[in-house]
């Protein structure tokens, strides 16, 4: 949860957490997940420009040292985590930066070359 950040709660961790350490307890997992619905299950993704500077600055350390999100680091499948009726909230991708056009060259006009 500290390395995830405020959008994992314990709930969610800990069924994450028991499917990675004990796949035999996914019948325990989906019972609870079926008795405290969080949301539509399955892996959501944040936005980040709804984050915060230092949350931002936090993910991107974070990704540049570990490559993947905490969540993505457990590697469960995906079809594992929608069938228990978990709710993740993941890390989304950090916004690309935009690719500069490099404008010049359509705004000045061709030289001709001299024989």
């Amino acid at each position: 949860m500290a390395q995830h950040g405020p959008t994992l709660p314990y709930s969610t961790a800990w069924a994450l957490i028991t499917l990675h350490n004990a796949p035999e307890e996914t019948t325990l997992v989906r019972a609870w997940a079926r008795e405290n619905p969080s949301g539509p299950p399955g892996i959501h993704y944040d936005h980040w420009h709804e984050l915060n500077a230092a949350e931002q600055q936090r993910r991107h350390r974070w990704l540049r040292r570990h490559g993947q999100s905490p969540i993505q680091l457990l590697r469960l499948d995906t079809s594992l985590i929608h069938s228990a009726r978990i709710h993740v909230l993941d890390w989304g991708s950090p916004p690309q930066p935009a690719k500069r056009h490099d404008t010049t060259a359509a705004t000045q006009p061709r030289t001709q070359r001299q024989p």
